[in-house]
């Protein structure tokens, strides 16, 4: 019995392992390590084939002055003829979460940055839009129209309305006719966090859709060689169903009905469309070639399809994948945590609890493994009672086992030593799966906080102590690895073995096993194990000390040696 617990300990080992090997492999979408972020476009025939694919913009020859905010119309000021403008204008948006810039050229959104999260060990503010280089107009709020003469409406330069209305909203208006076709855009600012209205119209009614993207923000080069880091992924929810499309597996076009939004999401942040008025959901993937590395990327647009009106409205949502803004908003589904996603959950908000007692995300992990291990001690320590009256009666074992010598090849006497076995285990109290429960336990609570450190935005960029600057991230210098793998060698060596000492030396093994392992995981997932390892250890000195006394350990026991002598002379 002891081989079986042996193999079921081992078997969880294996789970571990290959997880970290072909889950990669399984769900590439979830582990592929993204390649450099580009935007450029080539020329010729790698020219991208989607909603900026359309002819360079011409740089207009105004100096730099003239490309400010436009000035606030005086109340009652009519507002102006839907012409086209002279100056490139651009409209800046302050708000306590973030600072978005608006275009007249297309009447688009060309950066909205985020002020409390920053890129990593750079003290920039994340954009949600990526850079573009001089002549693409596809910025988000682009319009891709069916009649390929309207790109032009991405291209030309709008007149803009901009005024605060009486309840502190921030409404920005653009308007453009040649005569023929006339556009709007209408942009309104509240005091939600990171949520703002839109719409867009066009007369005569035609075909279009208004798209956001390719992708989501620009990733640094520390970002870009993380295998942790998931970028540009589309995301759909339709009535109750979530839908995560992934960015090199999804198809050219893709349409879908009934949508309550669309979008494009990473690890950390989302940008999505809540269309009130408007038709079907598309998501478009472009390729785009770097003019230089000549690397190749697959791209996501999101987009609303227009009503029969000839209009597409709502609100849009750019911002951070914050647990309660996602909540309020309607929008749980959208902060996936994979596997064990409940318990990732239940623990993000804990330690979220708990921080704000702690200050530091660090020592809110510590305290959390402190909760765990006292919640789990119970069957922690039923464990090791189990496994200590195993090693007590193992010179019984042994006997039943030299009893039925041919049980291998036998299966009659296989069944019958099984049977006294159980019999033996029944009368001495002894559970045998009682030692494999707590490290099945174990795996679940160890990929929640895997996919939390990885996925949880307020664990990004959390520091700890001293080198810890990153929970999120791996321990640049190796330290809390080479700490978990050697308190994973004490409790070994302080845990009880049964049966063939070989096993004693397969088990320090393992602790070499996942010390390799760990080593890449974030640092904020090595300090749960670490520290699960130091309150195990703790455990299992009180545990032997306490056995010492336990009445169960009596050595003196007088049945004990003639048990065994009855049995080995049966």
């Amino acid at each position: 019995m002891e081989k079986r617990i042996f193999i079921a300990i081992a078997l969880s080992f294996f789970v571990l392992f290959g997880w970290a090997a072909i889950a990669p492999k399984l769900f590439p979408e979830m582990f592929k390590k993204p390649a450099p972020a580009t935007t450029s476009t080539s020329s010729g025939p790698n020219k991208p084939k989607g909603p900026d694919r359309r002819a360079p913009e011409p740089t207009p020859v105004v100096p730099a002055a003239i490309t400010t905010t436009a000035a606030v119309p005086a109340a009652g000021t009519p507002a102006p003829a839907p012409a086209a403008a002279a100056i490139v204008q651009r409209t800046v948006i302050d708000t306590p979460d973030y600072t978005a810039v608006l275009s007249n050229r297309g009447a688009q959104l060309v950066s909205f940055k985020l002020k409390h999260y920053h890129q990593k060990k750079r003290p920039i503010p994340v954009d949600l839009v990526k850079p573009r280089d001089p002549g693409r107009t596809d910025y988000p709020f682009t319009i891709v129209p069916r009649d390929a003469a309207l790109k032009r409406l991405n291209e030309v330069l709008y007149q803009v309305t901009e005024r605060k209305e009486p309840n502190g909203n921030h409404l920005v208006e653009y308007r453009y006719s040649d005569g023929t076709v006339t556009a709007a855009k209408t942009f309104r600012f509240t005091r939600q966090p990171y949520l703002f209205d839109f719409s867009v119209s066009i007369n005569p009614p035609t075909p279009y859709r208004v798209a956001v993207g390719p992708g989501i923000r620009a990733l640094t080069p520390e970002e870009t060689d993380s295998q942790v880091v998931i970028t540009g992924n589309g995301v759909v929810q339709i009535e109750d169903k979530f839908k995560i499309i992934a960015r090199d597996g999804a198809p050219t076009l893709a349409a879908y009905p009934g949508i309550r939004y669309i979008g494009i999401e990473d690890n950390y942040f989302l940008t999505v469309l809540r269309p009130s008025r408007g038709g079907e959901g598309v998501l478009q993937k472009v390729a785009f070639v770097d003019g230089k590395s000549k690397t190749r990327r697959d791209d996501l647009y999101a987009s609303v399809n227009s009503s029969a009106e000839g209009t597409v409205a709502g609100d849009a949502f750019f911002g951070p994948k914050e647990t309660n803004l996602l909540d309020a908003y309607n929008m749980s589904e959208a902060l996936q945590f994979g596997w064990f996603g409940m318990i990732a959950r239940f623990f993000l908000e804990a330690l979220v609890w708990i921080n704000q007692f702690t200050h530091n995300y660090g020592w809110s992990i510590v305290v959390l493994t402190i909760l765990i291990k006292i919640v789990l001690y119970p069957l922690q320590h039923k464990q090791n009672v189990s496994m200590k009256k195993m090693q007590k009666v193992q010179p019984k074992v042994e006997a039943i086992k030299a009893r039925y010598k041919k049980a291998k090849s036998d299966a009659e006497q296989r069944q019958k030593m099984n049977a006294e076995m159980m019999g033996l285990y029944q009368k001495e109290g002894i559970n045998p799966a009682a030692g494999c429960l707590p490290l099945f336990i174990q795996l679940p609570i160890l990929w929640g906080f895997y996919n939390l450190l990885s996925r949880a935005i307020e664990l990004r960029g959390a520091p700890f102590i001293l080198w810890i600057h990153d929970l999120s991230e791996k321990d640049p210098y190796y330290i809390t690895p080479i700490l978990m793998t050697a308190t994973m060698f004490i409790q070994t060596w302080l845990t009880p073995m049964t049966g063939d000492p070989m096993q004693r030396k397969i088990f320090l093994i393992m602790p070499l096993v996942f010390g390799f392992l760990f080593k890449d995981f974030p640092s904020g997932l090595v300090l749960y194990w670490l520290v699960q390892n130091v309150l195990t250890i703790i455990q299992q000195l009180i545990m032997n000390k306490w056995w010492r006394d336990h009445p169960d350990n009596d050595d003196k026991d007088k049945d004990k040696d003639k048990d065994v002598i009855d049995v080995k002379s049966k």
